[in-house]
């Protein structure tokens, strides 16, 4: 069997969180999970906890339940966290021009904001596992050279959380150096944010992701699984 890890998802009751943490969970991996305080009663909480993940309050837009969850590790190492959750709109896919300005920054808290914290509270555990690993989902939709415009909000918070992806990789090169990051497409999948609507099969993209999981950072990664670097769910690198 492969190396297990203890992997922290945040977001894992919902879309892309939760096919992570069901697929990692029977691969053996030790996944911790967060959900929001409204989500507590959520059928995908009682279902992950029913199948042995320790689970957890996180909201993205509140620092102290951040703080909090990081403390559930104690003085022990982390080994991947996975920053998931993330929010989107449907009435996004229209000009700037009709946006507002809480908008944008509603998406930046939760985009951007949420798994800055995340990261910055979790590094110490992080730092003490061998090969300690930060994967933000991202999008297709962060690249600036595959703007195709709309969807302002989700696009602009997406593309800062590629550039943290990447100043995370050069920080840590200096205080943690054994910590590695990575932003991840994870394809265009049915999920709820999405309307359940996508043009790519989650089954594929979700056996694919697992695997960018498990391998990257280890001796024989893909080349384009690069620290600081920004893919497509298959391990193809993407333009930023």
């Amino acid at each position: 069997m492969p190396q297990s890890y203890s992997i922290f998802i945040i977001g894992a009751n919902r879309g892309i969180g939760f096919e992570l943490a069901t697929r990692l969970l029977e691969k053996g991996h030790k996944v911790y999970g967060s959900y929001r305080a409204q989500s507590r009663d959520n059928s995908a909480v009682v279902e992950l906890q029913r199948r042995g993940m320790k689970t957890v309050e996180v909201d993205f837009t509140d620092e102290a339940s951040i703080i909090d969850a990081s403390k559930m590790f104690e003085d022990q190492p982390l080994d991947i966290l996975i920053n998931s959750a993330g929010i989107y709109h449907m009435w996004d896919d229209k000009p700037f021009t009709e946006l507002s300005a809480d908008d944008l920054l509603d998406h930046f808290k939760v985009n951007t904001l949420g798994p800055f914290l995340t990261s910055k509270y979790l590094a110490p555990h992080l730092a003490r596992s061998t090969q300690g690993k930060i994967i933000n989902i991202s999008s297709d939709m962060a690249s600036i050279a595959d703007n195709t415009g709309g969807n302002a909000c989700y696009r602009i918070s997406k593309c800062a959380l590629n550039q943290l992806t990447k100043n995370m990789a050069v920080d840590f090169g200096q205080i943690a150096p054994n910590v590695i990051t990575l932003a991840v497409h994870p394809g265009y999948v049915p999920t709820k944010m999405t309307g359940y609507v996508g043009d790519d099969d989650m089954e594929t993209c979700m056996t694919s992701l697992v695997n960018i999981v498990e391998v990257f950072g280890t001796p024989g990664a893909p080349v384009s699984l690069s620290n600081g670097g920004y893919v497509r769910w298959n391990g193809d690198k993407m333009d930023y």
